[in-house]
């Protein structure tokens, strides 16, 4: 009997050391190329065709027609939010003198192609708020 509680001391010691390194999962491929910057370095106005996009962003999240045209958009939207504790609060007046921030940041991406699904013009607007 005192094996099986040792043991499950030890586990329960384990598992709570590998909780404490857990990270959150990185962000998608799609997540983390749609920035101003990778725009930039990646889209050549009458050069750029959807393969290429797609390779980059990912499927776009709207697809509309408008004469010859098609029109990719990509919108995410990211939310972060930080917490803090006052740990020595906690410990002498016995409550929490924790505080959180949050902040969102909008991104949008849209693309022009042409009959031949080539980029012939794309806007990009980011807002944090």
């Amino acid at each position: 009997m005192r094996t099986l509680t040792g043991s499950f001391v030890l586990l329960a010691g384990i598992a709570l050391s590998l909780a404490g390194c857990h990270s959150a999962p990185p962000p998608t491929a799609t997540e983390s190329n749609l920035t101003a910057g990778m725009a930039k370095r990646t889209i050549t106005k009458g050069t750029t065709g959807q393969a290429e996009i797609l390779e980059v962003f990912g499927p776009p999240d709207l697809v509309t027609h408008r004469d010859d045209m098609q029109i990719w958009t990509y919108d995410k939207i990211r939310y972060d939010v930080q917490s803090s504790s006052g740990y020595f609060t906690v410990l002498v007046a016995g409550s929490s003198g924790g505080r959180s921030t949050s902040s969102s940041t909008s991104t949008m991406l849209i693309l022009y192609f042409d009959k031949n699904d080539v980029v012939q013009d794309y806007r990009m607007s980011v807002t944090r708020f």
